[in-house]
């Protein structure tokens, strides 16, 4: 007879086959079941109103710092936030958020805010103690001197055009009209400071502060305050230009038919003695009242502003070595090289960071200008940098394309920042379009001051207008008012 498996010795195997599947079903019913007896459960739960077992709590930080208000709540079904603020004691105004905590970023405007929380369902809601935020405002901005508020003298800076010295400040260009200015410019080169290296010479600078203070001394209802405007590029000294290579010879433009010389601006050299005279600078002239404000100029070219290079200075640098990722290096750090001005606020001026191929044509990059300018904006809640106020010097009556991301920058920042990130402009030329309706563009973006151009060879600048319509405008910019423009 043969040996295989009789009938009995398979019942084991396919009773084990069947066990597994019968446990395998009776854990799915289970499962089920379970499911089934958890709704039965859940529905059998009665609804009940929203109970507040932890109420927001008073807040007290610094200005800049992140403070957060959180509540907790039982109820079924689960309960939903709402959180409601009042700046100013009165009503409560719903904000965003919709979580059980609220976190705020906290600006001057919001010292003595009060929060609360709104918890409901479909059974009720109740609304949270009310919790009051505390903001402090950094040691460092709390000394920094007042800013130029109202319509300001530009001053000239055809001296930069030319490579000339700058000469003494110009007051009697506002002389006649005492009542309408805040501040005035005073330029100077940085070859005019320091001829040679570490060798000083204050003395242009202080006879235009003297001239200055000589004016106030004479208009002590309406005195002048300085902003301060170091230039470099053209007019760096020569000993400057020529660290780390021989003088870069840029060719003739409009601006400055004979062309000119730039040093190596972006090198680690450079960059160390441009900030070596800031901080001279700084230790001499911080503590002065009279000087409220100081133009960031590093990185300059064609003018003041740091972020404008024409095309033919482009292909110049960069057969001298220079990169566009030199210029945004350079730029990033420009703030940096300011920090020795605890107490005088820098003013940085912004335009869209472009890269120069090597023949000249240009590619915008806002996202550049953006970071920086963030960078700006949060100097002052932070108190790491100097105060920093975002500038541009495009103004006209109308925003234009190319200012536009700009501009739209700075009310974002504005905003973000709860309205404490200080703005000034300039005008893009002395005349050519309708100084009321460009100061009105200025206030519409939160400026606090405008740089106008003074009289000059082939234009009336300012002096085209009437004392009582500047004088208006200055006010409008005062009391942060739009300006009645005919």
């Amino acid at each position: 007879m043969g040996s295989g498996p009789g009938p009995d010795s398979t019942a084991p195997h396919h009773s084990g086959r069947r066990h597994r599947r019968l446990v395998v079903a009776v854990a799915c019913l289970v499962g089920v079941a379970g499911s089934a007896i958890g709704v039965v459960a859940s529905a059998a739960t009665p609804a009940t109103a929203p109970v507040v077992t932890r109420q927001p709590q008073d807040a007290s930080v610094t200005l800049g710092k992140v403070a957060h208000f959180t509540v907790k709540a039982t109820g079924s079904p689960r309960p939903a936030y709402r959180w409601q603020e009042s700046s100013d004691g009165g009503a409560f105004t719903d904000t965003a958020t919709t979580t059980p905590t609220l976190a705020v970023t906290a600006s001057t405007s919001d010292d003595g805010s009060l929060y609360r929380a709104v918890v409901s369902n479909a059974t009720g809601s109740v609304v949270t103690r009310t919790a009051t935020l505390t903001v402090a405002v950094s040691a460092k901005v709390a000394k920094v001197k007042p800013l130029i508020i109202g319509l300001i003298d530009k001053g000239s800076q055809q001296p930069y055009e030319t490579a000339q010295p700058f000469p003494v400040t110009d007051t009697a260009e506002v002389a006649s009209d005492p009542d309408t200015f805040a501040g005035i410019v005073v330029n100077v080169s940085w070859a005019q400071l320091e001829p040679s290296m570490d060798q000083w010479d204050f003395a242009p600078l202080d006879a235009s502060l003297a001239a200055v203070s000589a004016y106030n001394a004479a208009n002590a209802s309406e005195p002048l305050t300085v902003k301060l405007r170091v230039w470099g590029g053209y007019t760096a000294p020569e000993w400057a230009k020529a660290l780390d290579g021989a003088p870069i010879t840029v060719p003739g433009d409009s601006e400055r038919p004979a062309g000119g010389t730039l040093g190596r601006y972006w090198s680690a050299d450079y960059v160390a003695q441009w900030t070596n005279l800031q901080m001279a600078l700084a230790k001499r002239y911080d503590p002065d009242p009279l000087v409220r404000e100081v133009a960031v100029t590093s990185c300059n070219t064609a003018s003041a502003e740091p972020f404008v290079m024409d095309a033919a200075t482009g292909v110049a640098l960069t057969a001298a070595g220079w990169t566009s990722a030199d210029q945004q290096q350079c730029l990033d750090g420009a703030l940096g090289n300011y920090s020795a001005w605890h107490k005088t606020a820098v003013d940085f001026t912004f335009n869209t960071f472009s890269t120069v191929s090597p023949t000249g044509s240009r590619s915008p990059d806002f996202t550049v200008t953006a970071g920086i300018m963030s960078a700006c904006a949060v100097s002052e809640l932070t108190g790491a940098l100097p105060v920093c106020i975002l500038d541009n010097h495009g103004l006209t009556d109308t925003v234009t394309a190319q200012q536009s991301p700009v501009y739209d920058e700075i009310d974002s920042l504005w905003q973000q920042f709860g309205h404490d990130v200080p703005v000034d402009f300039q005008t893009i030329s002395p005349n050519g379009f309708d100084l009321c309706q460009a100061v009105g563009v200025a206030i519409a973006h939160h400026a606090q001051s405008v740089e106008i151009w003074p009289p000059g060879t082939g234009y009336a600048g300012f002096d085209q207008y009437a004392p009582a319509q500047l004088a208006a405008w200055d006010a409008s910019l005062v009391d942060g008012v739009q300006p009645t423009c005919s």
